[in-house]
């Protein structure tokens, strides 16, 4: 009889443990708050570069229905909460250590997208990544053209620059420029673009949605990239990138399970 009275405890201790881990995970999903999103007016645009890489080119016509993309990046602690309410955990960390206002660093394309899969679940949403035709056209302020995101003038993002030497860095830098920091920044620090939004091509490396593949050589609507492929493309320059690779249409490319230096931003369809 003994032995059924401490069962039937053991059940009930392990209901309410259960039930209590459950409450905690609601508590913890619920303080986590949306992420600022601002509303992208499509339009027509050239995309490429005819002498940049070879897979810059053919530049051609692409048209965007108005999207919403992320403010900001998302930050070491929006994903540190994602990995506390998972029991993930969180990527290497990078010499500078960890600082919860800045981008979280060193994540794969997987992770990106099981992230999104976390905060679409927790909040009802339809979160995604930016597609890459979305982030180059918020990269040229709406479709402008033009070799650099901020013109012919001064850099305005977090790149290599005159603050990077004193890390030692023997790679290019943008001279006479200083930012004031040689690796990450706070998100939003410096100033958004003509659209509003923040560290487009700078501070760290971003994830888009789509296969890496090579351009369409006519007009396209709303692209999505190859169906399927071997590599997701990551655009925008970031803390470490000379001049070549601040580039508006420069891409990038790697598997979707490597662990690289990467960060990622929200985008959501308007309707």
């Amino acid at each position: 009889m003994k032995v059924f009275k401490y069962l039937f405890l053991a059940m009930i201790l392990l209901t309410i443990a259960l039930l209590f881990s459950s409450v905690q995970q609601e508590l913890r999903s619920a303080s986590y708050s949306s992420p600022e999103l601002v509303l992208i007016k499509g339009g027509k645009f050239m995309m490429g570069q005819e002498d940049g890489e070879g897979d810059e080119r053919p530049v051609h016509e692409v048209e965007l229905s108005d999207f919403y993309i992320g403010k900001y990046e998302i930050t070491v602690g929006e994903y540190r909460q994602y990995c506390q309410s998972n029991s993930v955990y969180m990527p290497a960390k990078p010499e500078w250590g960890w600082k919860d206002d800045h981008p979280i660093f060193n994540v794969s394309w997987n992770e990106a997208d099981a992230y999104i899969v976390w905060i679409n679940k927790t909040q009802d949403e339809n979160y995604r990544l930016p597609t890459e035709a979305e982030f180059e056209y918020v990269m040229r302020k709406g479709g402008q053209p033009g070799l650099y995101p901020w013109g012919a003038g001064t850099p305005t993002e977090n790149i290599a620059d005159e603050s990077k030497l004193a890390t030692n860095w023997s790679r290019g830098i943008w001279k006479g420029y200083n930012d004031g920091f040689p690796y990450t920044s706070p998100v939003g620090r410096l100033p958004a673009n003509a659209l509003g939004v923040h560290d487009l091509n700078g501070n760290v490396w971003e994830w888009v949605s789509d296969w890496y593949g090579a351009y369409p050589t006519e007009a396209v609507k709303d692209p999505q990239g190859p169906e399927t492929g071997s590599h997701k493309v990551g655009r925008g320059a970031s803390y470490n990138a000379d001049p070549w690779h601040c580039r508006t249409a420069g891409r990038n490319w790697m598997g979707p399970n490597e662990k690289i230096p990467a960060g990622f931003r929200l985008a959501k369809n308007v309707r």
